[in-house]
């Protein structure tokens, strides 16, 4: 792979035509992000206040509780690791993008079809499975839409004028090809045809694990090692250790599920199996800490980070991916994992995993993506540091709580329990109204003056 070092020229080549599609994905982020902001501050009051909002069977916890999860997944983070991977991919590659209006049509076929879902959802037809809720008619409908709106940076990768290679596009690569194998052969095997016994159970587990750490960890990695040689202007540090890394990521990442149904009724070798991946793991993340944190730690990166809007996200998420790859691998051992197993500690892995890192990553990229397709700045400063201390102090504080506090016996306490989580989604909600101003306030004055962009 050659060194992920790019000069200015070489984001001047970044191709125009992806322009309209990465902003529409963008903007469906960004609505699907407030959706998901405004129902887990709900959910998380019906917690605290199990009578909120009661008197309706569509507003019930288990149906709005499965409504958030879907839309922050299928809606804010697919949506933006559509755009952010789409525009990578034409930056690197110098991919002319001619045929636009397919990944358009991706788009909408993709937000009308979960839209429709989550109707149904909310309507009280539901499955069983986590983020296999919607009913199983969405699913060719979200398949066919992912084809059309996020294998294009395959296409790119194939007709790139150059030979080189760098780290991030195989990540993106990668991830392109691990949702629609997952997705299709769950479907069939869990909702089409169901298979009998334990095995749904273990597809469903090897489901969660592809799509959490092989899709959208696999991007937020990508878009990691863009952004901090980007911006820092230096190259990554022990470079030839990212092909080992990224070999021995998807090797044993898509093996770790069952260490997550241990102590269920599955072979114990099969759990054995998921228990040896999962400390396997300790390979490619001490890589990806070497090729991160060695970057960013050379002639006081750290102090250059925290003063670079983009590279402060992507440092939040690379800690909270490194926290959250070593609590995963720790709590994989049969004797801790049955202390937090079905607790909230789980949710916070989860939250340090998907918030910390995914969509902490994911703002980072906005903040330099969003100008460079619009040809403007940032409206409002301010905006943008209460975003950052709002969504770093919500997301990482509601973690830290679920972490600490997740796992305590059914006693008089427990309900006061969630008053800090009603807290810190309140402040997540904060920051994601002050990001979503300012990016829809650039959106629209570019959708206004589209002679005036600035493409590079």
């Amino acid at each position: 792979m050659s060194q992920d070092y790019h000069r200015q020229s070489h984001s001047s080549r970044s191709d125009t035509g992806s322009t309209l599609p990465v902003r529409l994905f963008f903007a469906s982020a960004l609505g699907w992000l407030i959706i998901s902001s405004v129902l887990g501050l709900i959910v998380s009051l019906k917690l605290q206040l199990p009578s909120f909002m009661g008197g309706c069977e569509w507003f019930t916890y288990g149906r709005l509780s499965v409504l958030q999860h879907n839309a922050f997944t299928y809606g804010w983070i697919a949506n933006a690791i559509f755009g952010v991977n789409l525009w990578i991919m034409s930056a690197l590659a110098r991919f002319e993008f001619k045929d636009s209006w397919l990944a358009v049509c991706g788009w909408l076929g993709w937000n009308l079809a979960l839209t429709f879902g989550l109707g149904a959802v909310f309507l009280g037809h539901l499955n069983g499975y986590a983020l296999l809720e919607m009913p199983k008619e969405v699913a060719p409908a979200l398949f066919i839409s992912f084809l059309f709106a996020a294998l294009w940076p395959a296409v790119a990768f194939v007709r790139r004028p150059t030979g080189h290679v760098f780290v991030s596009q195989w990540y993106i690569i990668g991830a392109s090809f691990v949702f629609p194998v997952a997705f299709g052969i769950t479907q069939l095997l869990v909702l089409w045809y169901p298979t009998s016994g334990v095995l749904q159970a273990l597809i469903h587990s090897w489901f969660i694990q592809n799509i959490q750490l092989l899709w959208i960890g696999s991007s937020a990695i990508s878009a990691t090692y863009y952004f901090i040689s980007k911006e820092s202007g230096r190259t990554i540090s022990a470079y030839y250790l990212a092909t080992v890394g990224f070999w021995t990521y998807f090797l044993f990442a898509g093996w770790t599920a069952p260490a997550s149904l241990l102590g269920g009724p599955i072979p114990v070798w099969i759990q054995s199996v998921g228990v040896i991946t999962s400390l396997m793991m300790l390979v490619p993340i001490i890589i990806l800490g070497i090729n991160f944190f060695g970057t960013l730690s050379y002639n006081r990166g750290f102090a250059g980070a925290w003063n670079n809007t983009t590279l402060r996200f992507v440092l939040v998420g690379i800690v909270s991916f490194a926290v959250s790859s070593i609590l995963n691998i720790v709590f994989s051992t049969r004797s801790l994992n049955a202390i937090v197993r079905f607790t909230d500690f789980t949710v916070g892995q989860q939250q340090l995993v998907n918030y910390g890192f995914v969509s902490m990553v994911i703002f980072g990229a906005a903040y330099y993506i969003l100008p460079r397709i619009t040809g403007s700045f940032w409206p409002s400063a301010k905006l943008v540091h209460l975003h950052f201390w709002s969504s770093a102090i919500g997301g990482l504080g509601l973690a830290l709580h679920l972490l600490i506090c997740g796992y305590p016996t059914v006693n008089s306490g427990v309900m006061s329990y969630y008053i800090p989580v009603i807290f810190f989604v309140l402040l997540q909600l904060v920051g994601h109204v002050a990001f979503a101003i300012n990016s829809f306030v650039m959106l629209l004055a570019s959708a206004r003056n589209p002679n005036d962009n600035n493409h590079a």
